[in-house]
C-alpha cells in the first residue's frame, strides 16, 4: 500500500503553529524591518518558489545578489528551528510513500526538515506550485492508495475529484482544552501531545497526552509561583517537578528524599541529613496535609517548617490547590521506592513502561522550554488540578495510598 503526506501541519508543524511565526522571529532576530508583512507582499506578486519570493524581496530590501542568498538560507534555517514532529504521522510513513506539498521551500529543503524531526524512512518528496489544491498533481504521480493531509481542501476533496482516499488529518489543531487554556502554555501543551511516540489509542498514548494537557502544564505554572532559591523538593513525589522548576528558574534546588515512614522512624543519621538537606529552606512538595513533617519538625527543632504545597489539605504553609484528592501523586511515578529506614527504601511499585513515559514526555518538554514565556496563574493551576481525578493515568496507575502496609 503507497501512502501519499502533505508535509506541514501533517508530519511537522510550527511551534507556534502558525506560518507567519517564522517570518515574525525571523524579522526580529535578523532585524529586518516589517519582514512579516514585506515577505507576505513578496509572495503574493511571485508565489510558489522560494526564489522568486526572494527576487522580489531584494528588490524591496535593495540585497545584493550575495545578500539575498544569505537571507534566503536563513528563512530555511528558520524553518528547520522552528518545525517540530507530529509523531503519530512519522511513525506511520513507510519506504516508498511519497510526501506531497504544495509549497514554495524547495524538496531538498523539506527532506531536511522531515528528516531533522525524525523520519528515517525512503520517501519522494514532490513539490508543487498549487497542484494539489487546483487537483493538477494527481494524474502525475504513481498509484496512491491513500492521501493523508490537514487541508480539508487540498488534501481531501481535490484527492476524492481524483478518485484517490484521503484522510482528513486534525489532530494538529488546538484541542478546545488547550484552547482554554490558551497563550504560550497552550502552544506547549500542543507540541508535547503531538510528540506522543506510542500507537493510536494506547493507554500509553493516553498517559503521554494527559502529561502534555494535565501534568506538565500544572508543574510549570506551581513552579512558576516558587522562590528561585532555597527550595527543597521532596522526593519522590517532586521527581519531575523539580527539574522542570530547574529548567525554567535556570537554577538548582535541593532534593529532600523524605517519607512519613522515614520521618517517624528518625534516628540520629535521619536528622543530621535533614539538617543537611532541607532544615531552613522551603519544602515544596506535590501533596498532604504536612501533618507528618510538622510533628517531626517540631519535635527535632522546635519550630514549624517552611511549607509549600501544591495540593492537598495542608494543615500549615502555602497550599497552591486545596483539594482531597491525591490524583498529582500518580502522574509523577519515580524509578524509586519509597523511603523507610533512611537511607533503605521498598521496591518500586509503578510499572516501568509508565515511568519511562511520564519521564520522556516531561524531557519532551524541557526541550521546549527555551523557545516559550510562561506567565504565573494560580486560578489556571487550581483549574487543571480539579481535573486529574478524571484522568486515565489516576486509574490506571499503580499507587498505595499507605506504604506502610509493605512493611508488615
Amino acid at each position: 500500500m503507497t501512502t501519499s503526506w502533505d508535509c506541514f501541519d501533517t508530519l511537522v508543524t510550527r511551534r507556534r503553529f502558525n506560518p507567519l511565526s517564522v517570518f515574525d522571529a525571523m524579522g526580529e532576530e535578523l532585524g529586518l524591518e516589517n519582514f512579516t508583512r514585506r515577505r507576505k507582499a513578496a509572495e503574493s506578486r511571485a508565489p510558489w518558489t522560494l526564489q522568486t519570493i526572494y527576487d522580489e524581496l531584494a528588490k524591496d530590501y535593495q540585497w545584493s545578489d550575495g545578500e539575498k542568498e544569505w537571507f534566503m538560507q536563513a528563512e530555511i534555517q528558520a524553518e528547520m528551528k522552528h518545525c517540530c514532529p507530529i509523531v503519530e504521522n512519522l511513525n506511520k510513513v513507510e519506504n516508498g510513500d511519497l510526501i506531497v506539498s504544495d509549497m514554495y521551500l524547495p524538496a531538498d529543503a523539506i527532506e531536511g526538515i522531515l528528516r531533522k524531526n525524525g523520519l528515517t524512512k525512503n520517501v519522494q518528496i514532490i513539490v508543487s506550485t498549487g497542484g494539489k489544491s487546483s487537483g493538477s498533481i494527481w494524474s502525475t504521480l504513481p498509484k496512491i492508495d491513500l492521501h493523508v493531509g490537514d487541508n480539508y481542501h487540498s488534501d481531501v476533496v481535490s484527492a476524492n475529484n481524483a478518485g484517490i482516499k484521503a484522510k482528513h488529518y486534525t489532530n494538529v489543531h488546538f484541542s478546545a482544552w488547550e484552547e482554554g487554556i490558551g497563550g504560550e502554555l497552550a502552544m506547549l501543551m500542543r507540541l508535547i501531545r503531538l510528540a506522543a511516540p506510542y500507537e493510536d489509542g494506547s493507554l500509553l498514548q493516553a498517559m503521554w497526552h494527559e502529561q502534555a494537557t494535565l501534568n506538565i502544564p500544572a508543574l510549570i505554572l506551581a513552579a512558576l509561583e516558587l522562590p528561585r532559591e532555597n527550595v527543597a523538593f521532596i522526593h519522590r513525589d517532586c521527581v519531575h517537578l523539580q527539574p522542570i522548576y530547574e529548567a525554567l528558574h535556570n537554577t538548582s534546588a535541593g532534593s529532600f528524599h523524605c517519607s512519613r515512614i522515614a520521618l517517624k522512624t528518625g534516628g540520629d543519621e535521619w536528622l543530621s541529613y535533614v539538617k543537611k538537606t532541607a532544615y531552613g529552606k522551603l519544602i515544596v512538595d506535590l501533596q498532604g496535609t504536612g501533618g507528618s513533617i510538622i510533628g517531626y519538625w517540631q519535635q527535632a527543632f522546635g519550630e514549624l517548617p517552611d511549607l509549600c504545597y501544591l495540593s492537598g489539605t495542608l494543615q500549615h504553609g502555602r497550599l497552591l490547590a486545596p483539594c482531597l484528592h491525591d490524583a498529582i501523586e500518580r502522574f509523577n511515578s519515580s524509578p524509586l521506592g519509597t523511603l523507610i529506614d533512611f537511607p533503605n527504601r521498598l521496591p518500586c511499585e509503578y510499572p516501568s513502561k509508565i515511568i519511562e513515559c511520564q519521564a520522556q514526555a516531561v524531557q519532551a518538554a524541557i526541550d521546549y522550554f527555551p523557545f516559550f514565556n510562561f506567565s504565573a496563574n494560580i486560578e489556571t493551576f487550581q483549574r487543571i488540578v480539579g481535573q486529574m481525578p478524571r484522568a486515565v493515568t489516576v486509574k490506571e496507575n499503580v499507587h498505595l495510598d499507605n506504604h506502610e502496609t509493605l512493611l508488615s
